[in-house]
């Protein structure tokens, strides 16, 4: 029986409808995200598994505030949902404030 992304994850990802990652200059949704990667969909790149990235991840929290970040990633999947990506080079700083992000818009409140 095959493993599922899902199931190879050490966390559930976090759903978030307002935010997006610029690749290459273009613009794609994120499905989901969390400490470790994300999900962006629909994506119609050229990037395949295994290839390195960098991106900028943009959540609009006001009209005049942003979160957001850009570092490198890794692709792990691409398939009919998406581009499923691990961060590869977050530094100490940018990987306490997604923490405390997503702190925040867990639905759980963890």
């Amino acid at each position: 029986m095959a493993v599922s992304g899902r199931g190879k994850r050490a966390e559930d990802r976090i759903p978030i409808g307002r935010a997006m990652i610029y690749i290459h200059g273009e613009r794609f949704n994120v499905i989901n995200w969390s400490r470790h990667g994300l999900m962006i969909g629909p994506y119609t790149g050229s990037l395949r598994t295994g290839q390195p990235f960098t991106f900028r991840f943009v959540l609009p929290m006001s009209d005049e505030d942003d979160f957001e970040f850009s570092a490198w990633a890794e692709t792990v999947r691409v398939d009919g949902v998406g581009l499923a990506a691990r961060y590869t080079d977050l530094n100490i700083r940018v990987s306490d404030h997604i923490e405390h992000m997503l702190g925040i818009l867990s639905p759980t409140g963890d």
